[in-house]
């Protein structure tokens, strides 16, 4: 027999409730056991409970173009611009084209 509260209940007690420990595998959707092989089980909980029936879109950069721009400004070092950009995901070109529309966005205020 199940046993559980409706009225005060949460996702972990509906994990413990349906015996999921050690049958995630049979239990799970297929994108909830993915993230529970990859961050465990309390992290895959918590992104269900603020994200369900999302859709969630993961970018192929980590970081945002302008950030990396920022730490490539910080040499002149073509090559060390280039291992910052490749670092962050991007070409060393398009960082400097960023940087570059930010030196002409400057020059016409």
């Amino acid at each position: 027999m199940i046993n559980i509260n409706l009225d005060n209940t949460d996702e972990e007690d509906v994990y413990k409730a349906f015996g999921v420990d050690g049958n995630e595998a049979e239990a799970l959707n297929d994108s909830y056991l993915e993230l529970f092989e990859l961050i465990g089980r309390d992290a895959m909980l918590k992104i269900f409970k603020y994200f369900r029936g999302d859709k969630i879109d993961c970018p192929m950069k980590l970081y945002r173009p302008e950030y990396i721009a920022d730490l490539a400004k910080q040499t002149t070092d073509r090559r060390e611009r280039a291992k910052i950009a490749r670092a962050g995901g991007y070409t060393v070109k398009f960082i400097e084209g960023v940087l570059r529309k930010r030196r002409d966005e400057d020059e016409t205020d």
